[in-house]
């Protein structure tokens, strides 16, 4: 049997509240699998708790009831730096804001997680594919920038080589078209499933845009599986 790259069973989830309503639950997810090398587009509005999966699959929210396994670990059962482990090594996250650090070029940025964690570039020439993506997504007249000195479409083409970068078996992109227009939009949503089709990682695109559908063989909907 393949073993998923997401098993979800009876997850709930609330945060510690100083409110009058005592924990208000957050996430109430009675199933959901994910295949080793789906592409999935996952919808929902505002306030339905997509962040929160996010962090949780991502091994920055500790898990409080139920199974989550991310790439064939249990999250409930591991300490917060086995889980820090797992994200450095196998995760790759593109972030709705880039979080780039602006004092470094942009070959240096999409290297970073390789320099953070050393097992990430196991068996990789970090160097050779840097540059590979680096060409890949149309910045090899800007390597030796500064991330400022980009456009917004060219910091999140950075900000997704960095996801990349090391070869992870899964890829969360929370939110990255949310502050491009149409046409970087198309662009960038082209050259992410192009290196999806080379890679074949398992990716999960959050997004509150359906028109990104067409995009995606597979939608979830975080309103539909999320009962609360």
């Amino acid at each position: 049997m393949t073993q998923n790259s997401i098993r979800i069973k009876d997850l709930r989830f609330s945060y510690h509240s100083q409110l009058k309503i005592e924990n208000p639950l957050v996430l109430n997810i009675p199933e959901l699998s994910i295949h080793p090398g789906e592409k999935i587009f996952l919808y929902g509005p505002s306030g339905f708790g997509k962040s929160t999966l996010l962090n949780i699959l991502a091994g920055v929210l500790q898990v409080e009831t139920g199974e989550v396994e991310v790439l064939g670990k249990s999250l409930q059962f591991i300490s917060q730096g086995e889980r820090d482990h797992l994200r450095g090594e196998k995760i790759g996250y593109i972030f709705q804001i880039f979080n780039l650090i602006p004092y470094l070029t942009i070959k240096e940025n999409i290297q970073l997680p390789c320099l953070i964690n050393k097992k990430r570039s196991l068996g990789i020439d970090i160097e050779a594919q840097a540059e590979e993506l680096i060409s890949t997504l149309g910045l090899k007249d800007f390597a030796d920038k500064l991330v400022t000195d980009l456009s917004i479409g060219q910091q999140q083409r950075v900000a997704a080589a960095r996801a990349l970068i090391g070869n992870p078996q899964l890829i969360i992109a929370d939110e990255p078209t949310s502050s491009l227009d149409e046409k970087n939009t198309h662009e960038f949503m082209n050259l992410l499933l192009s290196e999806w089709e080379k890679r074949k990682f398992t990716l999960i695109f959050v997004s509150h845009d359906t028109r990104l559908k067409e995009y995606f063989p597979k939608t979830i909907s975080l309103p539909d599986i999320n009962k609360i």
